[in-house]
């Protein structure tokens, strides 16, 4: 642990300021403790942010226990040795980039009373991908691929809730972040309800943050980047795990011109935003993620940003964990070139006389602040968290997943479209 989340993880080793500050929508209407959880905390008769079951997390919080299964996300994480989106949010909060410190919710968090200052909100499963670590509880796109009749209906409690849209005034004056989530936010009509809204109560220096897969730019008729200019803050994550094929096949219906196209444009026209890619990363693009990575330094996609990494632990048999020693030692080693290729493009700058001038100093050398995230890439690749049986398990059953979209879907053929993972298969068949 290192110094900085030490003097940020102030009131026990469990603690988090996010159910003490923030509020998280589920699209049923329900709430739940943040956005890395299910866990349902009130449901939508009674949507009280002070309930007893939010009373007893920020007990068990302050009390230095972990609340599970809510907080498994986050604990498994932080097990592994792998920074949880908590610790983000704590060290964020120590460096005063989230503000959660606004009142005493953070230096003197109480069980009831603290004053909302954050709200993450999930208003529906609306979007347009089918990404291939997803589901139809978070995108509707996978809905003709299910044979569950829940499916077949968008999960939308908010969207024509009078009392709700009634309720929203009393808090947004307060807000001092915005953290929108989807489905695809970008998609949905409350997304643009509640930008209004803070326009109408002149609250526009809170933070919005975003995670979007960046393939629409309009809302009906209305253009986001300007709708955003409105705002201070803005926060953008993109979803952008690969290039070309690997993010049209990882992120079915996905153009990556069109992704491409869209990031530059937000660069151009809003550049006082802070964009990034937030890459999921799994088995059908961990070998080729350094590649992408090289793409994102050279273009100066990612200057004084680190890398915002996801890892995918479910579906289990997407888990890099998963794959065998030999592949593990290959992958290794092409991070290993990756960011020795970073290390000597840093020394080149530096040898030119390049004079640092952003807020980072020499963090603002493209691709420097990627190291370390690729560095975590590697611990993680070599964590061993399954057993021999069950790796090979796994392997055959996503082997036969592949088969299956290849079946239902033949335009999108993987043996194609990810030709390093056959490649793969085919040598992973020869040592078993």
């Amino acid at each position: 642990m290192t110094d900085e989340f030490k003097k940020a993880n102030r009131h026990s080793d469990t603690w988090c300021p996010v159910p003490f500050t923030a509020i998280s929508l589920h699209p049923t209407g329900t709430l739940t403790r943040c956005m890395m959880s299910e866990e349902i905390m009130s449901n939508e008769e009674n949507m009280d942010w002070d309930s007893p079951d939010f009373q007893a997390l920020r007990k068990s919080m302050l009390e230095g226990k972990w609340d599970e299964p809510g907080c498994d996300n986050c604990k498994k994480k932080e097990e592994m040795g792998v920074k949880s989106q908590r610790q983000n949010w704590l060290v964020a909060n120590h460096k005063k980039k989230f503000n959660f410190t606004a009142d005493e919710a953070f230096s003197n968090p109480q069980l009831t009373g603290n004053t909302l200052r954050h709200m993450f909100l999930n208003f529906n499963n609306v979007c347009n991908f089918k990404c291939r670590m997803c589901g139809p509880y978070a995108s509707t796109s996978w809905y003709k691929d299910s044979d569950d009749p829940k499916w077949s209906k968008t999960i939308d409690y908010f969207t024509d809730n009078e009392d709700f849209w009634k309720d929203v005034p009393q808090y947004i004056p307060n807000l001092e972040e915005i953290y929108f989530a989807g489905g695809e936010p970008l998609l949905y009509p409350e997304h643009t309800k509640m930008l209004d809204k803070l326009i109408e109560v002149n609250n526009t220096s809170l933070k919005i943050r975003y995670n979007t897969n960046l393939t629409s730019l309009k809302s009906k008729k209305r253009d986001i980047i300007e709708l955003w200019k409105n705002f201070d803050d803005i926060q953008i994550a993109a979803s952008i795990d690969g290039t070309d094929d690997t993010i049209e096949y990882i992120r079915t219906n996905a153009d990556w011109k069109t992704i491409k196209d869209n990031y530059e444009k937000i660069k151009k026209e809003l550049p006082t935003a802070q964009l990034y890619p937030s890459p999921t990363l799994g088995i059908m693009n961990v070998e080729t993620f350094p590649e992408f990575n090289k793409y994102c330094v050279e273009n100066e996609w990612v200057l004084g940003d680190g890398l915002y990494l996801n890892f995918i632990n479910w579906p289990k048999n997407q888990d890099i964990r998963i794959l065998p020693d030999w592949y593990k030692d290959r992958l290794c080693s092409i991070y290993e070139e990756h960011i020795q290729w970073i290390e000597t493009r840093m020394d080149q700058y530096l040898q030119s006389g390049w004079d640092p001038i952003g807020i980072y100093g020499t963090n603002d050398i493209p691709g420097y602040r990627q190291i370390e995230g690729l560095q975590t890439i590697i611990d993680y690749i070599q964590e061993d968290a399954y057993s021999s049986e069950e790796k090979k398990e796994l392997l055959d059953s996503f082997w036969k997943e592949l088969n299956e979209w290849k079946t239902i879907s033949p335009e999108n053929d993987w043996v194609v479209k990810l030709p390093h993972l056959k490649q793969f298969f085919d040598k992973y068949e020869l040592y078993n």
